[in-house]
């Protein structure tokens, strides 16, 4: 597998020389990326090389030894950390939403399902050694409209023998009583808010039609008067020119110092589709001039289809080591799996509850991780091979027996967005970016 990538920078004669396991970046000349490329596969200076190169390239620490890989342990089966898909209703009625939520017939997780699987999951953080583990309210809906059920699950886990930590996805729209005691009751939340109230309130309108932004903005004050822990997921849909501003509106009216932006390339509810040229080159421009603005306000602003700097063989740790559980009982690989309606429920379900009884179906969760680990051995020639890691299996894989094998122009956005992260280092970095190699994925959001 190579371990230098030269990525050719658009409309100019110099190119991105990118060491990717080493965690170097620079740009240079085609005559110094050839010198490189040849010094990666054998460290001895070649006859004739220019002996300014060869210092230049020793000062930036091109033959530092490299990490060795990332391995991840995935065979087996001892997850910490329980997310519990609550609900498929909701109130609000999201252009984009994958699950369609509040479309169907109401499945809502019992409490007798989440009690069993915090206690796998504590009784698995036990067998491990560990202090803490780790309980999160997701869903295929708003899992607040399971108010009743949220309540008595959070309030099981803490009464466990190790310490849990209460996460909460949700749209914000709760009420006065809702945001006291999850003020007191909770760790942190992932707020859905997709910026501006006008592209707010046209993304994520309430079910009457009425706008959301009220409600959202609200909550926002209330977290930020009490100092708590949160995150801003925004959804990016076209015109994609509205971006840059919906960030700047985040950075400059919430407190929110961390958001993660991902596109929906959908025109309906209940599906995700692929981008085509445009679309992907649009999104990649609008993110990067958010970007731009995100860093100026000193607000961390991600994508997560391009991590320069990440290490590692998965993009998510969800397939893996998470307990998710669906309304129906299900333990399913990722938590859009919220039902069967899912177009990769078939490939996405490893097992069941039983009256109590965590039952892990081996074989089908050793099938998904194989159709996985094919796709990703055709990632190997991508300078995103240990970040991007394959990418996020519900949103890449395509149609059909070799639909894990598909790349779309998914990839080529993911590509283009992280060569211009990394040029954006390099120019920041006084010419060089060397990589601080951040944690092994956990559950990303989407």
């Amino acid at each position: 597998m190579r371990e230098v990538d030269i990525i050719p920078i658009p409309d100019t004669q110099k190119v991105l020389i990118y060491r990717r396991r080493g965690g170097l970046a620079f740009v240079g000349n085609r005559a110094l990326a050839n010198l490189a490329l040849r010094l990666a596969e054998n460290a001895f200076l070649p006859d004739g090389a220019p002996p300014e190169a060869a210092a230049f390239l020793r000062a930036v620490g091109f033959f530092d030894p490299l990490p060795p890989p990332p391995t991840a342990e995935l065979a087996v089966f001892q997850p910490t950390t329980a997310v519990l898909l609550l609900t498929n209703q909701c109130q609000l009625r999201c252009t984009y939403c994958y699950a369609a939520a509040g479309e169907a017939a109401p499945l809502t997780l019992s409490f007798e399902l989440g009690a069993a699987a915090i206690d796998y999951v504590c009784r698995q953080a036990q067998d491990m050694g560990h202090g803490t583990f780790s309980v999160s309210f997701h869903g295929g809906g708003e899992p607040t409209a399971a108010w009743t059920t949220l309540r008595r699950c959070a309030e099981y886990a803490r009464q466990k023998p190790l310490r849990a930590h209460i996460s909460l996805t949700s749209n914000g729209v709760w009420s006065p009583a809702q945001i006291r005691w999850i003020l007191a009751n909770l760790n942190s939340v992932s707020l859905s808010m997709d910026g501006s109230p006008p592209t707010q309130d046209r993304q994520r309108p309430l079910v009457s039609g009425r706008a959301s932004s009220p409600f959202v903005l609200r909550t926002i004050r209330e977290l930020d008067a009490h100092s708590f822990p949160y995150g801003i997921r925004m959804t990016a849909t076209a015109p994609w020119d509205s971006v840059p501003d919906d960030v700047r509106f985040i950075c400059e009216q919430t407190g929110c110092k961390s958001v993660q932006v991902e596109p929906a390339f959908n025109t309906k509810r209940g599906g995700h589709n692929q981008p085509d040229e445009n679309e992907a080159r649009a999104f990649a421009g609008a993110f990067l001039e958010a970007a731009d603005i995100a860093d100026a306000a000193g607000v961390r602003l991600y994508y997560s289809g391009a991590r320069p700097g990440g290490l590692s063989v998965t993009f998510c740790s969800a397939p893996y080591q998470a307990l998710i559980v669906n309304g129906g009982g299900q333990l399913v690989t990722c938590y859009e799996v919220a039902s069967d309606a899912h177009t990769l429920a078939r490939l996405s379900v490893i097992g069941q509850i039983e009256n109590g009884v965590v039952k892990l179906d081996a074989a089908a969760r050793r099938r998904l991780h194989a159709l996985m680990k094919q796709r990703r051995q055709t990632c190997e020639d991508c300078f995103c091979y240990w970040s991007c890691a394959g990418d996020c299996y519900t949103r890449a894989f395509g149609g059909g027996p070799d639909g894990h094998l598909v790349h779309s122009r998914r990839c080529d956005m993911n590509r283009a967005i992280t060569r211009d992260l990394l040029l954006r280092q390099i120019a920041r970095n006084g010419g060089v970016w060397r990589a601080s190699f951040r944690a092994a994925p956990g559950l990303e959001e989407h």
